[in-house]
């Protein structure tokens, strides 16, 4: 019976205390959400600190669409080519146009080489017989000793063959200058030798 009575008394305290204690509740979650409410509403006012403050709550489209568009690479238009322009010759050289240049100057120089060596001995020729029928005499110190007899023909042959091993060596030297006067040599010996067998043709 005591205990009943104290259970009855006991009863309207603890449902006052929960009672009130759901009501703080109640109030506590309102003013969560008023401040929520408001800061949103701060945010929403002011575009560029919402950004800054909460980038996760801003959509990507929207940034995507904020940013401005890439330049366009610009392509230079190409000229129209003009009718009266005629394509030059190429830069390159094959290698069957450089074994004909060779052969070339190959044939070249041995027809030169020929050519010094017959005027060497026509000198040489002429030289033997005016000295041996018009009484002439070797002016050349060089020449003098070899005058008298036949071994002329073969020392006059000395001279040519040096101009040919000139103009061989001019030919491959490695100056373009050079390389193109490779031929003088052999033609001033063949000058030189032509020069004096009609000076001696013409001793009387």
């Amino acid at each position: 019976m005591i205990i009943a009575v104290a259970i009855l008394l006991i009863h309207p305290q603890i449902a006052a205390t929960a009672n009130l204690s759901a009501k703080m509740a109640a109030a506590d979650r309102s003013t969560q959400m008023i401040a929520s409410n408001r800061t949103l509403e701060v945010e929403n006012s002011i575009p560029g600190v919402a950004a800054y403050i909460r980038p996760e709550t801003q959509p990507e489209t929207d940034l995507r669409a904020a940013l401005p568009d890439a330049p366009l690479p610009m392509v230079a238009a190409a000229p129209a080519p003009m009718a009266f322009l005629k394509a030059g010759n190429p830069l390159t050289v094959s290698v069957t146009q450089l074994r004909a240049e060779n052969r070339r100057k190959e044939m070249m120089w041995k027809g030169l080489a020929i050519a010094t060596s017959g005027a060497a001995t026509f000198d040489a020729w002429t030289t033997r017989r005016a000295i041996s029928q018009n009484g002439a005499v070797e002016l050349n110190p060089i020449m003098k000793p070899f005058a008298g007899n036949a071994s002329l023909y073969a020392a006059i042959q000395v001279g040519p063959l040096l101009m040919d091993y000139a103009g061989r060596k001019m030919m491959y030297n490695s100056h373009p200058w050079v390389r193109r006067m490779w031929w003088v040599p052999q033609s001033a010996s063949f000058v030189s030798s032509m020069f004096c067998g009609s000076h001696n043709l013409a001793y009387h």
